[in-house]
C-alpha cells in the first residue's frame, strides 16, 4: 500500500507556476484523495500551518515577504511535523543545496519539464520522510527505555539529572518557581522482612502508579533509588508544592496496597525544596535541600511533609536565646496578610483603570475587561474556588498588558501583519510576564499571562506547552480572549462575529488551539446567561473533540 500525504500546502506567488502545479497534481490528488491548498506568501503559509496540519509543504525559495528557508525555520522551531520541499529556479542549485541544511528534505529545479515528475517527486520525498520519522521514533523509544526504571517504569536518576538541569536553567532564565519533592516510604525494610522482596517490589510498583495518577502531565516522577522517589514540578511554588505533597501523603494513608493478599498499609515522608524561595544555586543544591527537608520529616516522626524553608526557620528559632511569642507572631502574620490583600485589591483596581485608559486609544477598547468577565464565568462553571476564580479574573484583566510595550503602529495596523511584525506581537506574553512577575502577590497571575497563547496541541508560544501542562487559568483565558476578539472587537478578523459564529470557531479549534473542556464550560456559561441559544452550536462535534483528547489514538 502506498504511503501518501493526505494534505499538502504549496507556497508559490507566481500565478503561472501555480497554474502549472495545479494541472500537474490535480489528477494525482483526486485519485488518491489528497487535499492541496495554496498560499502566496510566507506569513500566509505560516498562518495556515498554525491552524491545520499539513503532511507536506512545497515552497518556493523567494517569497514576497521572506524566503522558504525562513518559513521552514519558523515552523521547525515549533516542531511542526511535516516534510518540507523547496522549489527554486534553474541556476540556483547552490542556493538550494545550502537550504537543505535548514530543514528541507529535497529540492525541485523549475525547469521546463519539472511539472511532469512533480507528483512522483512528492511521493518519493514523503516516503523517505515517513521512513526517517519511523527510525527516529524507534530511536526515541530505545532512548526512553534507557532512562526508565525497569521495576516501576518511572524515569530513573539519569533522566532526572538531565531534566533537572533543563528545568532549573529554564526557571532561572524566566524567573518562575521549580519545586522538588523527595519522597521516602516509612519503614520499608519491615515490609521486605515480613513479606519478602517480591511483595516489596509489587508495593513499589503500586506506589509508582499512585504518584503518577496524582500529578500533572508536566511533572516528572522519578524512582531515585530503593524506596525513594522524586517529583519535579515546574511552575509550582511552595504553596502548590505543599498542597500536592499533602494530597499524596493522605492518599497513601487511605490506600490499601497489595490486593492479592492481606492489604498492606503504607506511610510516606516528603521533603520539599523550591527555587527561588530556597537559596539553591544549581540543580544539585535544590535536590540536596529537598533531601535535607526529608531528613527533617523523618526526625519529626515520619508520615509528614516538611519544607526546607520551614526546617531552616525552625532551627533558627529553636536556637534563639529568647522565647518567641508564637501567639503574637500569628496575629502579626494575619495583619500582614490583610494588608497584602488590601494592596493587591488596590493594585488590581488601579491597573484596571490604567488598562482601560490605554485601550480607549486603540482597537482594544474594553477587550481586557470583557475577557476577564468571560474568564470568571468559565471558572465559575468549572466549580473552582472563589479565591482561584479571582486570580484567573485578575490574570485575564492583565493578559495583554505586555502589548503596552509593542509599537502602536503594529497594534493599530489594519492590514495583514508581516512575518516580522507577527513575531514582535508574539513577545507580548513574555513582556507581560516580566512586567508582572516582580510583584509578589501576582506570581500565579504572571504564569497565566505568560502562557495564555499556548495551544492545546503544543504549537503555541512562548514555550510550546501542551494539553494539561498549560496552567488551567491560561487555558481559560485563551478561550475568553479568542471569543471577545472574534465576537466583540473583531481583532484579527475582517468582521466581528455573531456569538454563534464565534462559538463555532471555538469548537472548530477545540483540541487544536483550545482545551475542549474549557470551550464546553464557556458555552454552558453563555447559554446560562442567555447569550447563546442551546441549539445554536454543534454539541456532537464538541463531544468528539472532548473524546479525542480524553482517549487519544495510540501511535
Amino acid at each position: 500500500m502506498k504511503i501518501l500525504p493526505s494534505r499538502i500546502l504549496i507556497v508559490e506567488d507566481n500565478p503561472d507556476h501555480v497554474e502549472i502545479i495545479q494541472c500537474a497534481l490535480q489528477k494525482w490528488a483526486e485519485s488518491n484523495g489528497i487535499q492541496i491548498e495554496f498560499s502566496e506568501s510566507m506569513s500566509e503559509a505560516f498562518a495556515q500551518a498554525n491552524v491545520a496540519q499539513f503532511d507536506l509543504i512545497l515552497t518556493d525559495y523567494y517569497l514576497p515577504d521572506g524566503t522558504g528557508s525562513q518559513l521552514v525555520e519558523a515552523l521547525a522551531a515549533q516542531k511542526y511535523p511535516c516534510a518540507f520541499l523547496l522549489m527554486t529556479a534553474a541556476g540556483d542549485e547552490a542556493l538550494a543545496v545550502r537550504a537543505l541544511k535548514t530543514g528541507f528534505r529535497d529540492y525541485i529545479i523549475k525547469k521546463d519539464s519539472y511539472a511532469q515528475k512533480l507528483a512522483a517527486t512528492l511521493e518519493t520525498a514523503y516516503v523517505k520522510y515517513r521512513e526517517e520519522e519511523k527510525k527516529k521514533q524507534e530511536q526515541e523509544r530505545l532512548t526512553e527505555l534507557s532512562v526508565r526504571d525497569s521495576l516501576t517504569n518511572l524515569y530513573n536518576v539519569r533522566f532526572l539529572q538531565e531534566r533537572m538541569a533543563e528545568e532549573y536553567a529554564r526557571a532561572a532564565r524566566y524567573h518562575h518557581p521549580l519545586s522538588c519533592l523527595m519522597i521516602d516510604i516509612d519503614h520499608f525494610k519491615n515490609v521486605n522482612d515480613l513479606y519478602g522482596h517480591q511483595t516489596g517490589d509489587e508495593l513499589l510498583r503500586e506506589l509508582s502508579g499512585l504518584l503518577l495518577a496524582h500529578v500533572r502531565q508536566s511533572d516528572v516522577v522519578v524512582r531515585y533509588g530503593g524506596e525513594e522517589f522524586v517529583i519535579l514540578a515546574p511552575h509550582v511554588g511552595y504553596y502548590g508544592a505543599q498542597i500536592l505533597a499533602e494530597r499524596l501523603r493522605i492518599k497513601v494513608v487511605k490506600s490499601k496496597f497489595i490486593s492479592h493478599m492481606n492489604p498492606v498499609e503504607m506511610r510516606i515522608s516528603i521533603g520539599i525544596a523550591v527555587y527561588p524561595e530556597d537559596p539553591a544555586k544549581d540543580k544539585d543544591s535544590l535536590l540536596f535541600f529537598a533531601d535535607q527537608a526529608l531528613y527533617r520529616a523523618k526526625q519529626l516522626g515520619r508520615n509528614q511533609v516538611c519544607l526546607y524553608q520551614q526546617s531552616e526557620h525552625d532551627a533558627i528559632i529553636s536556637n534563639s536565646l529568647f522565647v518567641v511569642d508564637k501567639t503574637k507572631m500569628g496575629e502579626l502574620s494575619r495583619r500582614l496578610s490583610d494588608i497584602s490583600n488590601m494592596a493587591k485589591k488596590a493594585y488590581i483596581e488601579g491597573t484596571r483603570a490604567f488598562v482601560e485608559a490605554v485601550e480607549m486609544k486603540s482597537l482594544l477598547n474594553g477587550h481586557s475587561a470583557r475577557t476577564a468577565m468571560h474568564a470568571r464565568s468559565i471558572a465559575e462553571v468549572l466549580g473552582i474556588r472563589e479565591e482561584e476564580v479571582c486570580i484567573i479574573e485578575h490574570a485575564a484583566l492583565l493578559h495583554d498588558i505586555g502589548k503596552l510595550c509593542i509599537p502602536a503602529e503594529i497594534l493599530r495596523k489594519a492590514d495583514k501583519l508581516t512575518g516580522q511584525e507577527y513575531e514582535i506581537i508574539k513577545i507580548h506574553s513574555v513582556l507581560g510576564y516580566q512586567m508582572v512577575k516582580p510583584i509578589a502577590f501576582l506570581s500565579e497571575e504572571s504564569l497565566m499571562i505568560l502562557h495564555h497563547h499556548e495551544w492545546y496541541d503544543g504549537r503555541g508560544y512562548p514555550h510550546g506547552l501542551k494539553a494539561k501542562s498549560i496552567p488551567i487559568g491560561a487555558r481559560i483565558i485563551a478561550v475568553a480572549d479568542a471569543y471577545d476578539s472574534m465576537c466583540v472587537t473583531g481583532i484579527g478578523y475582517r468582521n466581528s462575529f455573531k456569538p454563534e459564529e464565534a462559538v463555532r470557531e471555538l469548537i472548530n479549534y477545540a483540541g487544536i488551539q483550545f482545551d475542549p473542556e474549557m470551550v464546553q464550560m464557556f458555552i454552558q456559561a453563555l447559554v446560562k446567561k442567555g447569550d447563546l441559544e442551546p441549539q445554536a452550536y454543534d454539541s456532537e462535534k464538541l463531544g468528539k473533540a472532548i473524546q479525542s483528547v480524553s482517549n487519544p489514538p495510540k501511535k
